[in-house]
């Protein structure tokens, strides 16, 4: 079983794709943006990882760091990949122009000034981690459908410990 991706991987995928997005975009116009089918779809297709990407972080690194609005990136990602059908170039445009420096400032920072041994030590930030409540729910399924503890552990790696908290 993979180990589930820590906040600090998220962000530095957060990084990556604001990365691309400023490299596709550069000396672009928004009208090279309407027009350009492939350019479009690779900045869609950066911002719906960068909603991803928050939303998979820990409730609790989002909840110390507020002043980044992850409620409209998650919405944004939901909208670009649901209602896809009524993506505005403009607003497309808008996140590019407005929203994306100040979050890869954000973001850097974070990275920088997060001590990263001491917060992944933290329980309650594993705890709360989608990828473990998501191993969770998959070892209560199992555990009901009679499967013993070392099978669980082998197949979502998580701890006998945890399971048998279940």
């Amino acid at each position: 079983m993979r180990e589930p991706l820590k906040d600090r991987t998220r962000l530095e995928h957060i990084v990556e794709a604001i990365d691309n997005i400023n490299n596709f975009t550069k000396d672009k116009s928004p009208k090279e943006l309407e027009t350009d089918k492939m350019l479009f779809y690779a900045v869609v297709k950066n911002i719906e990882i960068i909603g991803e990407a928050a939303y998979h972080l820990s409730n609790a690194f989002r909840t110390k760091h507020p002043e980044t609005e992850w409620e409209n990136i998650m919405r944004m990602r939901n909208v670009l990949v649901h209602d896809y059908y009524q993506i505005k170039n403009k607003e497309v445009w808008n996140v590019i122009t407005e929203d994306l420096r100040p979050l890869q400032e954000q973001t850097a920072r974070y990275i920088a000034e997060t001590d990263w041994d001491e917060w992944e030590k933290d329980g309650q930030v594993i705890a709360e981690s989608t990828s473990h409540k998501t191993l969770v729910q998959t070892a209560r399924r199992m555990k009901g459908d009679g499967m013993s503890t070392k099978q669980i552990s082998r197949y979502t790696g998580l701890s006998a410990e945890e399971i048998e908290q279940i």
